[in-house]
């Protein structure tokens, strides 16, 4: 009788073991998501952007470099063409 009351309890702390173990959340934390860069056109800084500093840019970059500001631009357009509509109205 002895023995069935000791393997009752070693199951027993077995099993509170195994569930601590399951609910505990890892260690490794949440990736956090990386910060947006900052489009730079101007890389000069003299005020005036050329078509050589739009070119250094993506297609993706461009369209939002107009977005900031509020320039219109065709999103379906080639890299060039979005390039032509932001210096010809930044002019």
């Amino acid at each position: 009788m002895e023995y069935v009351i000791v393997g009752l309890v070693i199951v027993g702390l077995i099993y509170f073991v195994v569930k601590e173990e399951k609910a505990k959340p890892s260690s490794k934390p949440a990736p956090s998501p990386a910060p947006s860069k900052v489009v730079v056109a101007d890389a000069n800084g003299n005020g005036i952007t050329s078509k050589a500093e739009l070119k250094k840019l993506t297609k993706n970059q461009l369209i939002e470099f107009a977005g900031k500001r509020n320039l219109k631009v065709k999103k379906s357009g080639t890299k060039a063409a979005v390039i032509n509509e932001i210096h010809s109205q930044l002019k």
